[in-house]
């Protein structure tokens, strides 16, 4: 899924935070009593989004806003010509992770076209990124690659300036606060439970009210760094952990063993790959949701399973792109701690 958002907004190029394909556990592998929640096991598809931002051409008083990296930036406009820098132990929306002088262009040169800015910044931007990140970078994670360029009009005046950086960003082009550097924090890319991720059309889009429809609902967080001291584990591993987790943590939260199946809805979860490992990042969250009835994807769910429910047979219209910082931060995650694996 490709999204291709107007000028001066988040892109996403081609192949970057793609659908993924719904993997089923063996029968069989919910037993006992919780036997009637259905279980689903998600390879994680996600790769790094490569993002052009808004433009911070200036300051206030026209000088080029300049920030090395691991300078925090954040504003509250849409276009950023609010922007500022801040303490990266500060709320903020973007971490510059490098500045390049885009010199190849000459004084006559266009301003790029979005496509153009796309290709810039995956050439430029996104080893500069991980380099500056000591490789301590979750291409999975919940932070992206971007990249702040400068406005046409600075552009006619000869600013050749593209910071690279990384932010939280949603499917939609949203901002999301973020507090602390990347390379001090755990990049897994979880929700508290009780979050509810809205539709974009078949596939997941950002948190939205539960109550509307949506596309999946997190149930609780696993951390498997505790069953797996050892190293990275495969799927199959993974799977034999969260199925007992989620399925755990399912009926806990929505009241009952059977709850879940009755409400037409699945349990499901995404594995972690070994790059998301590597960087750090441990934790997985565990999900409710239907499929529409050709498989093809997520079917809206109106309500949370605590109540109600209902679950459509219709794809859900495509979400709104809605560029610029989230009106609130994200809320702290808690999470389940998953046990250690029993000696092999």
């Amino acid at each position: 899924m490709v999204w291709m958002p107007p000028p001066d907004a988040l892109v996403n190029p081609a192949g970057h935070r793609t659908s993924r394909s719904v993997r089923r556990l063996a029968a069989g592998a919910v037993l006992g009593a919780l036997a009637a929640l259905v279980a689903v096991g998600v390879p994680t598809g996600k790769a790094a989004l490569l993002a052009v931002g808004p433009s911070l051409a200036t300051t206030p008083g026209g000088q080029s806003l300049r920030a090395p990296a691991h300078i925090c930036l954040t504003w509250q406009k849409p276009d950023a010509v609010d922007a500022r820098t801040v303490s990266c132990s500060q709320p903020h929306l973007f971490e510059v992770t490098g500045t390049l002088d885009l010199q190849d262009f000459g004084a006559w040169a266009d301003f790029p076209d979005p496509a153009r800015w796309q290709q810039l910044v995956t050439e430029r931007c996104a080893q500069r990124s991980v380099q500056a990140l000591a490789d301590h970078f979750d291409p999975f994670g919940r932070f992206t690659v971007g990249a702040i360029k400068p406005s046409e009009a600075s552009w006619v005046r000869g600013d050749r300036t593209l910071r690279c950086g990384v932010q939280s960003a949603g499917r939609t082009g949203t901002l999301f606060l973020t507090t602390g550097s990347v390379l001090a924090q755990d990049q897994s890319d979880v929700h508290p439970p009780g979050t509810c991720l809205g539709n974009d059309g078949k596939a997941v889009g950002d948190p939205v009210n539960c109550a509307g429809p949506h596309a999946i609902e997190v149930i609780g967080v696993v951390d498997l760094k505790g069953a797996f001291p050892r190293g990275y584990p495969d799927e199959a591993a993974q799977d034999r952990v969260l199925n007992t987790e989620c399925t755990r943590l399912a009926k806990d939260f929505s009241g009952g063993p059977a709850v879940v199946a009755s409400k037409g809805l699945t349990l499901f979860w995404e594995t972690l790959r070994m790059e998301s490992w590597r960087a750090g990042s441990t934790r997985v969250d565990c999900r409710l949701g239907a499929f529409l009835p050709d498989r093809s994807g997520f079917a809206p769910v109106t309500g949370s399973v605590k109540g109600p429910v209902q679950v459509g047979r219709q794809p859900a219209p495509t979400a709104p792109r809605n560029p610029g910082p989230a009106p609130v931060a994200t809320p702290p995650v808690t999470q389940v701690d998953a046990p250690a694996a029993p000696p092999s």
